[in-house]
């Protein structure tokens, strides 16, 4: 009796794991599926003339090391300068920031650049709204404050709006510091796999839980739908949910040499305090429930998956092992002990993914991976996916006792090393050198 009880206790939960872990590796491989995707994704090989305006929100905090050179870097962009302005959004408790950003702007004689304080309490979406309220340009745009974007970005996104008929664009958007720390490889595969394939089927879908930052908008569609949410952790999930409901028209573009490039969090406790609180914002999007009004059952499936999928991948990576060495301990049916072996082969498979994956980042990005990093890709592969799983676990309990402060991401300017060393064979952070406005000038 125990034996039958547990065989469909085995067999349901291997199921529940397996089909989720199949379309997780089918949205990782879909842009290298077919070459007209990667073909379509890329920037378009000529230019338009300059048509659309845009209006950069540069929201920051307590980011005096990285925002003058943004900005700097910003306002050297290939377009008129008539036509794009920069709004950097502080707010009145940060001197530290409000000073760099205003030296940068004096320093460098930028006269489309202008620091707006807004009143506290403090918001990412909040100043974001009272930047679009400022906004005088059609089209808006979100960069973070240790950005590096491509010099052609807004020509890109002029011609691509010119071409096709787009309301939102996606662009790419890269962490570069790989080897910095014991588990920056995976995090810079997650926004490779993102970006460059995963994105592009949301699009197709028409569901995407936008990426941050790197998104093009028309400032009519961001006015009618009523901006940002100023309560959410994942504004920015939480908006493209709600234009796909308005059925607004997106687009992906990922070209390795234009992705706005950007740096992994300093450390493991940071990163997990950055991850809970993605993880915490889907949970919010799921109690807000305004997901259950997309137009098709696949959809709402789609979307349930992005908002459940960080846990339950991580719990899919963890189980496999215990679920072999089950159907092992038990004399159980051919058909369930075959079953609980799939998750153990698709997580072994998710790590040969991975291997190719940093591969192709590295082509990408002209970096040449030396094998070492490859080795250390999967000696960290389950402590990646432990540290997932407390992120989760601890967004649940967060959100649960109506813990919703915003913890912040700390950045230092790492992907802005023009060398960077390879790991050493430790679970710690190296040391980086910091980009400050000063360097910038």
């Amino acid at each position: 009796m125990f034996v039958d009880v547990l065989e469909v206790l085995l067999g349901e939960f291997a199921l529940a794991l397996i089909s989720p872990s199949f379309f997780n590796i089918y949205g990782t491989l879909y842009a290298w599926d077919n070459p007209q995707r990667m073909k379509l994704a890329q920037a378009p090989e000529k230019f338009a003339k300059p048509k659309h305006g845009f209006t950069v929100l540069l929201p920051c905090r307590n980011e005096e090391a990285v925002i003058g050179e943004t900005i700097y870097k910003l306002s050297q962009a290939n377009y008129p300068k008539s036509r794009f302005e920069l709004l950097v959004i502080c707010t009145p408790d940060d001197p530290g920031t409000i000073a760099a950003a205003k030296a940068s702007i004096k320093e460098h004689k930028i006269r489309n650049a202008k620091v707006i304080v807004f009143d506290l309490p403090a918001g990412k979406s909040r100043g974001m709204n009272i930047g679009l309220s400022q906004a005088k340009h059609d089209l808006v745009t979100i960069f973070d404050s240790e950005d590096d974007v491509s010099p052609d970005i807004f020509n890109i996104a002029n011609t691509l709006y010119i071409q096709r008929e787009i309301d939102v664009l996606q662009c790419g958007v890269q962490l570069m510091d790989y080897n910095n720390r014991w588990y920056s490889a995976h995090n810079v595969l997650e926004y490779f796999f993102w970006f460059k394939s995963r994105m592009h089927f949301h699009a197709k879908m028409g569901i995407v839980p936008l990426g941050g930052n790197t998104v093009f908008f028309k400032a009519t569609d961001l006015k009618e739908v009523g901006g940002w949410d100023e309560q959410g952790l994942t504004e920015d999930a939480d908006l493209g949910i709600r234009l796909s409901l308005m059925g607004k028209k997106f687009d992906v573009m990922y070209d390795p040499a234009h992705v706005t490039k950007e740096e992994t969090p300093p450390s493991a406790k940071i990163f997990i305090k950055q991850r809970t609180r993605w993880n915490q914002g889907f949970l919010q999007i799921l109690g807000k429930k305004d997901w259950k009004r997309l137009a098709t059952w696949k959809q709402r499936a789609l979307i349930l998956y992005v908002l459940c999928a960080p846990t339950f991948m991580s719990f899919v990576i963890l189980f496999s092992p215990a679920l072999v060495a089950i159907g092992f301990m038990f004399k159980v049916s051919v058909i369930v002990s075959l079953l609980t072996f799939i998750p153990l082969f698709l997580s072994l498979l998710t790590i040969l993914i991975s291997l190719i994956g940093l591969y192709e980042f590295g082509k990408d990005q002209g970096i040449k991976v030396k094998w070492r990093s490859y080795a250390w890709l999967i000696i960290t592969f389950l402590p990646y996916q432990v540290i997932l799983t407390i992120s989760a676990a601890r967004a649940f309990v967060r959100e649960r006792t109506g813990s919703r402060g915003w913890e912040k991401t700390a950045h230092v300017g790492a992907h802005r090393v023009k060398q960077v060393k390879e790991p050493a064979p430790a679970v710690s952070a190296v040391s980086v050198k910091t980009a400050s406005s000063e360097e910038a000038a």
